[in-house]
């Protein structure tokens, strides 16, 4: 199948899917009931299993895949073409694009039976709905009323989070959100609403022009908040077809195709580093080149064009296999193992539960006795995991804080050089113009904070690396506690149980039965995320926790740096200029050596006071991981209790027919195993 006709019907392959998912969450509904009625029933019957935390994670699971979206975050800097390309992709000239409101909002544009605009405040005031006339009119505003509030560092509207546009469009009702980002700034970067977002999206729509590709601001965004992290990103390689208006000789067919040529040198030299898939180079799968404008023209007159011509075909294509491949594989997957480990974890129940229904009161209070001190053990081992997790959070703790406190120290050496390789429109010339020093003030305190960001990041890469080391080394010890962890269960069973073979048709069976510690191992696939429900995993998770700590940190350090590195401080320069004051290399030269005195000598004080946070944000990681840790361990001892003791009470005070109950449970498995194979089959179609 050609390119062209992927991209026509990748609304089709949409709806399938969408149509697959509701298909798996009614099994896994199913599923539920069916352990939902074992529970339900035990009151006249051998007593409950102990299964809600299957049930639950069944239930949310089926919820997950109803109402989960793929979410796009949508970004680049300001004139770019991000609403041009939105509205292409969308078929409607939806948003504004030649003054665009999301240069000054995060607005979320999603699927909604009535057209309307919901703005959401950061303080404790009510969300207000707005029609889309209003919404233009309030929150646009003029390009350059834009970059002039980017750079005084202001917000246009600051009392304001974010906008939500509700539309009843076909792509949008398939399921798939678009968060639209403001521009680049490092103010906006380091918002706490768009790390959110950058770490719960499915993939980041990267908007990029044709005309002025990967620049300085472009290049340090993109390897200071997406590099090796774990995201899908797209490049959208914006008005290509204005290349032609660059060249000498429009008509020259020879020289269009040289310049466009280095322009894909260009593209390749600064993203290809962004398009590997492990160690698989996807270039071609991630970088297109795009005329939205002309896309949006033709879809305007013909919603059913095919948009050959301008890159629509290919992206679309691509963003096709995308969705209904790589990421329904992962649903799928995530599918398949919780409802699998319901099914074992239901199976092992029964597999105690039936053997001993023939036991008498005295003989199951022996045995539930016998085995008080594997319940112990189970207790211990969960205890030894735990205090395991400790140790290695403590050590992380101690170890990161103490890289973070020598790695600000450390930049006094190289400040020079990394301040003024990423500040080269810094006009220090400006600076003698006392009408013009408040301006050059704040813009040399925003590309501080830039310096400051830079440097962050950096050390932000190696402390990511550390924690991802630790829990691999956490990950491969849980395999030795699931070992042990095993073996006390079956220990727990043989006494239970015995090797006998019971006519009833059920034997222990130690590979079916799913425990604490396999769970663990998984553990980073199931810590559900705020926004997409469980899609992501854990190390998503400490990964946004240590990146949101970087805001506090910026934010701190340049309240104390500039709390001293005033303008009358500054202005010191002056004083010493003299007749060599109009030159500029000087005056840059007596900037940065004052800026370095001040900087130096809070360099102790930023290192000791800022490492608190960072202690503060790797132990939650770690104390996060062991809650769940703690949680897993705790619900499956208690489970294994209820079902013994349960069967005890209703052995105490009714006679269970064990036939009957043990057709009852024979019944419920052979239907959860029906359910679970038909899982599986579909599986295969999404």
């Amino acid at each position: 199948m050609s390119s062209q006709e992927k991209a026509a019907g990748w609304l089709n392959n949409l709806d399938r899917l969408v149509r697959v998912r509701n298909e798996i969450a009614t099994l896994l509904e199913a599923i539920a009931q069916n352990l939902t009625k074992a529970e339900s029933q035990a009151e006249n019957t051998s007593g409950k299993l102990g299964l809600s935390q299957e049930i639950e994670r069944l239930i949310q699971q089926s919820e997950n895949l109803r109402q989960g979206v793929f979410r796009f975050l949508v970004l680049g800097d300001m004139k770019r073409g991000k609403s041009t390309f939105l509205n292409a992709l969308l078929g409607q000239n939806l948003l504004p694009s030649d003054v665009t409101p999301c240069t000054a909002l995060l607005t979320v544009l999603k699927y909604g039976t009535t057209e309307k605009v919901t703005i959401y405040y950061n303080d404790n005031k009510q969300p207000e709905e707005l029609d889309f006339q209003q919404f233009k009119q309030r929150y646009t505003i003029d390009v350059e009323e834009a970059k002039i509030l980017e750079g005084v560092k202001r917000l246009a509207f600051p009392d304001i989070s974010h906008a939500v546009v509700e539309h009843p469009l076909p792509l949008l009702a398939k399921g798939i959100e678009f968060v639209d980002s403001p521009g680049l700034n490092d103010t906006e970067a380091r918002n706490q609403l768009t790390l959110d977002y950058i770490y719960n999206c499915h993939a980041i729509l990267f908007v990029l022009s044709a005309s002025q590709p990967c620049t300085l601001d472009e290049r340090r965004y993109l390897q200071n908040y997406l590099k090796d992290r774990g995201l899908t990103i797209f490049f959208i390689v914006n008005g290509w077809d204005r290349v032609r208006d660059g060249i000498v000789d429009p008509e020259d067919t020879e020289e269009l195709q040289l310049a466009e040529e280095k322009l894909r040198q260009v593209l390749q030299a600064n993203l290809a580093e962004y398009c590997q898939d492990r160690g698989r180079d996807i270039y071609q799968k991630r970088v297109f080149e795009l005329s939205a404008l002309n896309a949006l023209r033709t879809r305007l007159k013909n919603s059913e064009a095919t948009l050959e011509g301008t890159g629509f075909v290919e992206f679309l294509a691509s963003l096709n296999h995308f969705l209904t491949g790589e990421r329904a594989a992962a649903e799928r997957e995530q599918a398949r193992s919780i409802a699998l480990q319901a099914c074992n974890r239901f199976q092992g129940a029964i597999s105690r539960r039936i053997p001993l229904l023939d036991e008498t009161v005295d003989q199951l209070k022996n045995k539930i006795d016998s085995i008080q001190s594997e319940f112990a053990s189970l207790s211990e081992i969960g205890n030894q995991f735990q205090q395991e997790i400790r140790t290695v959070r403590d050590r992380n703790v101690q170890e990161i804080s103490d890289s973070f406190r020598t790695y600000i120290l450390d930049l006094e050496n190289t400040f020079e050089e990394d301040f003024l390789s990423n500040q080269p429109d810094l006009d220090f010339m400006q600076f003698l113009d006392k009408n013009n020093r408040g301006m050059f003030y704040g813009s040399f305190k925003l590309a501080f904070e830039r310096y400051m960001n830079d440097r962050l990041s950096a050390w932000e890469f190696i402390a990511k690396q550390k924690i991802a080391s630790a829990f691999s080394e956490l990950e491969e010890k849980a395999v030795d506690f699931r070992i042990e962890y095993e073996q006390v269960v079956e220990t727990m069973n043989k006494k239970l149980l015995g090797y006998r073979f019971y006519a009833v048709g059920h034997s222990y069976k130690p590979e079916e039965i799913s425990t604490w510690a396999e769970v663990v191992i998984d553990m980073f696939s199931f810590i559900p995320d705020k926004l997409n429900r469980g899609i992501y995993s854990f190390s998503m998770f400490w990964q946004s926790v240590l990146s949101c700590v970087m805001v506090t940190l910026v934010l701190n350090i340049i309240r104390v740096i500039f709390a001293s590195l005033t303008l009358s401080v500054l202005g010191g320069i002056l004083v010493f200029a003299g007749a060599v004051a109009l030159q500029a290399e000087y005056v840059r030269q007596q900037f940065i050596s004052t800026t370095k005195k001040e900087f130096v000598k809070h360099l102790p004080q930023i290192a000791d006071e800022q490492s608190q946070y960072i202690c503060e944000a790797v132990r939650k990681c770690f104390d996060t991981y062991e809650e769940q840790v703690y949680d897993r361990v705790t619900a499956d001892i208690n489970s294994r209790k209820a079902e013994l003791d349960s069967l005890l009470v209703q052995k105490q005070f009714r006679e269970i027919d064990i036939q009957a109950e043990t057709k009852r449970l024979k019944d419920l498995e052979v239907d959860i195993l029906s359910q679970l194979q038909q899982i599986e089959f579909l599986g295969g179609f999404l």
